[in-house]
């Protein structure tokens, strides 16, 4: 049995434009859900993200680090 990711960056479709970072099946800006497709676990920022995604992403870190 394979272990898949729980969360990490994806793209719904080969393609597409911005990648969002999915935590189970939603993205964090709230705009895809219900997404199974495979995540990519490597966190290095890229042009490709979403923006929404990627700021709340740096916010949990912040906090964690405090």
């Amino acid at each position: 049995m394979t272990e898949e990711h729980q969360e990490g960056w994806g793209v719904i479709r080969p393609g597409d434009r911005k990648a969002h970072y999915y935590r189970g099946m939603t993205s964090l800006c709230r705009r895809v859900g219900f997404y199974t497709g495979p995540l990519d676990a490597d966190d290095k920022p890229s042009p490709d993200d979403c923006a929404a995604c990627r700021k709340t992403l740096e916010r949990e870190k912040a906090q964690a680090q405090s």
